[in-house]
């Protein structure tokens, strides 16, 4: 499960950004990757569970959580193509990406938490 403290998938990008060859970099952005992913399945298990447990809601309750959950749902989808990019491009500066990453993580956690103020933790996976 999703540590809502946990920074991201991994505390800093400097393995990727201080690799000296291509094949060095490329591991280590691959092992980014994977944390990344690992980080994501985590979210959309958690997030299942939600979405699953919103059809019980009634009609004004599910007004309340609509926006939010868009706004996850379109979330993991942008972090599912940042990790591609990666992945494929295996930039030299991760900097930016790292970045970008962190922001779309704060905006899970966000979201996630306003989703919570209507559903019942309680409801779901504990």
């Amino acid at each position: 499960m999703a540590n809502m403290d946990y920074p991201g998938p991994c505390l800093s990008c400097s393995a990727v950004d201080g690799c000296a060859g291509e094949e060095q970099k490329k591991a280590a952005a691959a092992h980014y990757c994977k944390g990344l992913e690992l980080e994501l399945n985590a979210w959309k298990a958690r997030l299942y569970d939600v979405v699953v447990d919103i059809g019980d809601l009634d009609a004004a309750d599910k007004d309340k959580v609509a926006d939010a959950m868009a706004l996850i749902k379109s979330t993991v989808r942008e972090l599912d193509a940042v990790a591609e990019k990666i992945k494929t491009e295996c930039p030299s500066d991760m900097a930016g990406a790292e970045s970008e990453i962190g922001g779309k993580l704060e905006t899970l956690r966000v979201n996630y938490t306003k989703a919570l103020e209507v559903i019942s933790p309680g409801w779901f996976g504990g």
